[in-house]
Parts: C-alpha cells; sequence; structure tokens
C-alpha cells in the first residue's frame, strides 16, 4: 500500500498547476487577512493521501508529498514544519516533511481512526478513533496516551488555550469533552443527531457541532456554552452536515453540507444557504477568507460578503488518472506566545 506513488503525477504539478492558471487568467486574489497577519499556506490534503501546500495569495504550489493512503484527517505543526496526516482506514498517522516532499514518519495505531487537531503550543498532537482519542507526542512521533471518548468519535478541536478538546462522537449522539492536562474524560454533553464536526470560537467560548439526522439526513449546527459545557441552543441547516468553520470575529459560521454551504449568524441563528458545494471548508486563524474544496478545485470567499475572491486549481492526478480530489483543508496553529 505505502510503496504506490503517483510520481509521474506529482512530477509534473508545478507544470499542471501553471497551465490551468494561465489557461483561467487568474489574478492574484484578495488577501483580507487581520492587520499585520501574513497570508497563510493552505495544506491541502487530497482523499488519496497527497499533500499539497498552496500560496494562498495566488494559489501557487509549493510543495507536495505522498503519504500513499486514502485520508480522512490532517492537522499542521508550528511554522509548517510537519504535517500529520490521518490515513484513516488504515490506522495510520504519517508525519510528513513538506518542505523536503516526504514522509519521515509513521504509526500504526492498529485501529480505524477519524480526524486531527494539533494543541496550539504544538506539543501534543490528538487523533479521533474506535472510542478513543489517541495522543502523540510530535517530538518523538509516539503515542503517549489515549483518553477514553464516546461510540465512533469523529470531528475533534481543542480550546485556544489547549486546556479542553471537544469530541463528537456520531454513534452515541454526544459530545465529549477531555481535560488535555490530565489527560482524561471531564464530561458529557447530548447533542441533537450524529455529531460529525467540531470548531471552537476564536475567543474560546463557544463551541460549535454538526450533526445529521440518520432517518431524514437533515443537518443541525449546536451551540456549547464552553464556560458551563451546556448546549445553548441548536439551529436546522439542511441536508447533511459536515466540516465546520468560525470566522475570526466571531459572528459567522460556515458548514458543508451535501450539495451547498450554509452560512449561520451567530448572534441571529438566521441560516442562509451558499450554492457552493464543498467536500471540506476551513478559516485559517486570523484570515477572513473561507477555503472551500470543491473536487479538485479550492474556492476562496471573503466571509464579509460570501464574494468568491478566487478558485485555485488543485494539480496532478489520482492512481486511476483521474482528477485529485480534497478531504481536508488545514493551516498552521497560531503561536500562542
Amino acid at each position: 500500500m505505502w510503496g504506490r506513488r503517483s510520481t509521474a503525477a506529482l512530477g509534473t504539478a508545478a507544470v499542471l498547476l501553471a497551465a490551468a492558471l494561465s489557461a483561467a487568467g487568474q489574478e492574484r486574489s484578495h488577501v483580507v487577512t487581520a492587520a499585520g497577519t501574513p497570508a497563510p499556506k493552505a495544506y491541502v490534503i487530497t482523499h488519496n493521501g497527497r499533500v499539497q501546500v498552496l500560496d494562498t495569495t495566488d494559489g501557487r504550489l509549493v510543495a507536495t508529498a505522498n503519504t500513499g493512503a486514502w485520508t480522512t484527517g490532517a492537522a499542521v505543526g508550528p511554522g509548517g514544519r510537519r504535517v500529520y496526516v490521518v490515513n484513516g482506514w488504515a490506522g495510520v498517522i504519517t508525519a510528513v516533511d513538506p518542505v523536503a516532499g516526504k514522509v519521515v514518519g509513521r504509526i500504526d495505531a492498529r485501529a480505524q481512526l477519524a480526524q486531527a487537531v494539533l494543541r496550539p503550543d504544538g506539543r501534543r498532537l490528538y487523533v479521533t478513533g474506535s472510542g478513543a482519542v489517541a495522543v502523540v507526542d510530535p517530538v518523538t512521533f509516539r503515542l503517549v496516551a489515549a483518553i477514553r471518548a464516546g461510540g465512533q468519535p469523529q470531528g475533534i478541536a481543542v480550546t485556544p488555550d489547549g486546556r479542553r478538546l471537544y469530541v463528537a462522537n456520531a454513534q452515541d449522539g454526544t459530545v465529549s469533552v477531555l481535560d488535555t492536562e490530565t489527560a482524561s474524560p471531564r464530561t458529557t454533553i447530548d447533542v441533537e443527531g450524529m455529531p460529525q464536526h467540531v470548531a471552537v470560537s476564536p475567543d474560546g467560548n463557544a463551541v460549535y457541532v454538526s450533526s445529521v439526522d440518520v432517518g431524514e439526513g437533515t443537518g443541525t449546527v449546536s451551540v456549547i456554552d464552553a464556560r458551563t459545557d451546556e448546549l445553548r441552543w441548536s439551529v436546522p441547516v439542511g441536508k447533511g452536515a459536515g466540516s465546520i468553520a468560525v470566522t475570526p470575529d466571531g459572528r459567522r459560521v460556515y458548514v458543508a453540507l451535501n450539495r451547498r454551504v450554509v452560512v449561520v449568524d451567530t448572534a441571529t441563528r438566521a441560516a442562509k444557504t451558499l450554492r457552493l458545494r464543498a467536500k471540506a471548508l476551513a478559516i485559517a486563524p486570523g484570515d477572513r477568507r473561507v477555503f472551500l474544496s470543491s473536487g479538485n478545485t479550492a474556492t476562496v470567499l471573503d466571509s464579509a460578503d460570501n464574494r468568491v475572491l478566487n478558485t485555485f486549481q488543485l494539480s496532478g492526478l489520482d492512481d486511476g488518472g483521474r482528477g485529485v480530489t480534497a478531504t481536508v483543508i488545514a493551516f498552521e496553529p497560531v503561536d500562542p506566545s
């Protein structure tokens, strides 16, 4: 499994991307980060295990690597020195050096895995799977602990202070709150449907959970008060409920649905549907742009007015000669210092 490589496709990735951009006649995208914050790199992880690092000012491919197996999650280390890819179906966590373009470590968890998040200080990596959260030391790249969670844990998010984890337990219809200092469960919160993904507001006061009703397929966004760990409110958002992200000012929440993207106003609870498709979405710290993975492209929105700023082409082909599809978009963490 690990030996399979699409060397030719990767070797011509830069040429393919340059040609696509030239044909599309793209201009440099608008950069709408917070004052003094440089435009981040976007780490786009494709379904077949490739890591593509894009310059978000113009979509240039600046680095690439291949983990060689189906991906379900990813997290980026401080400074982008490491990318941690969850090859979920294989039960493996892969460490990638994106600059060198190579795999530098693997952990076989011997269990199916889902998603990942890195503590803001970069000292611990957390990966969900098989009723628990695996705790990895990024320095030694070894499993150091496992924290019990609920049934079929999927999405995971960490508070800005790094002290608590929120885990979406799809099978139980709950969210587990875990203490990172003691590596132990703290409490469990009931939410609607099957929780899928979790996002914490930049101020750390609110936790947003996307859930889906198994019978009807309808999606819901629930809000947990992080100060009391109590469910505050829920709002229906349409069919499906995928990845979720919060804008830097905490005023809007974006959710990827089956065929649309929904924006929820956190003050009024009003939900607005955008006629866009996204397999996954993400917002970089301090950047009001929203990045959507749509097939073999990454669409960039301005969250101030939902205007499309740019569309970046992803490059390369999968092993069957088809265009790649992004499953995860990740960004470097904010330096807590």
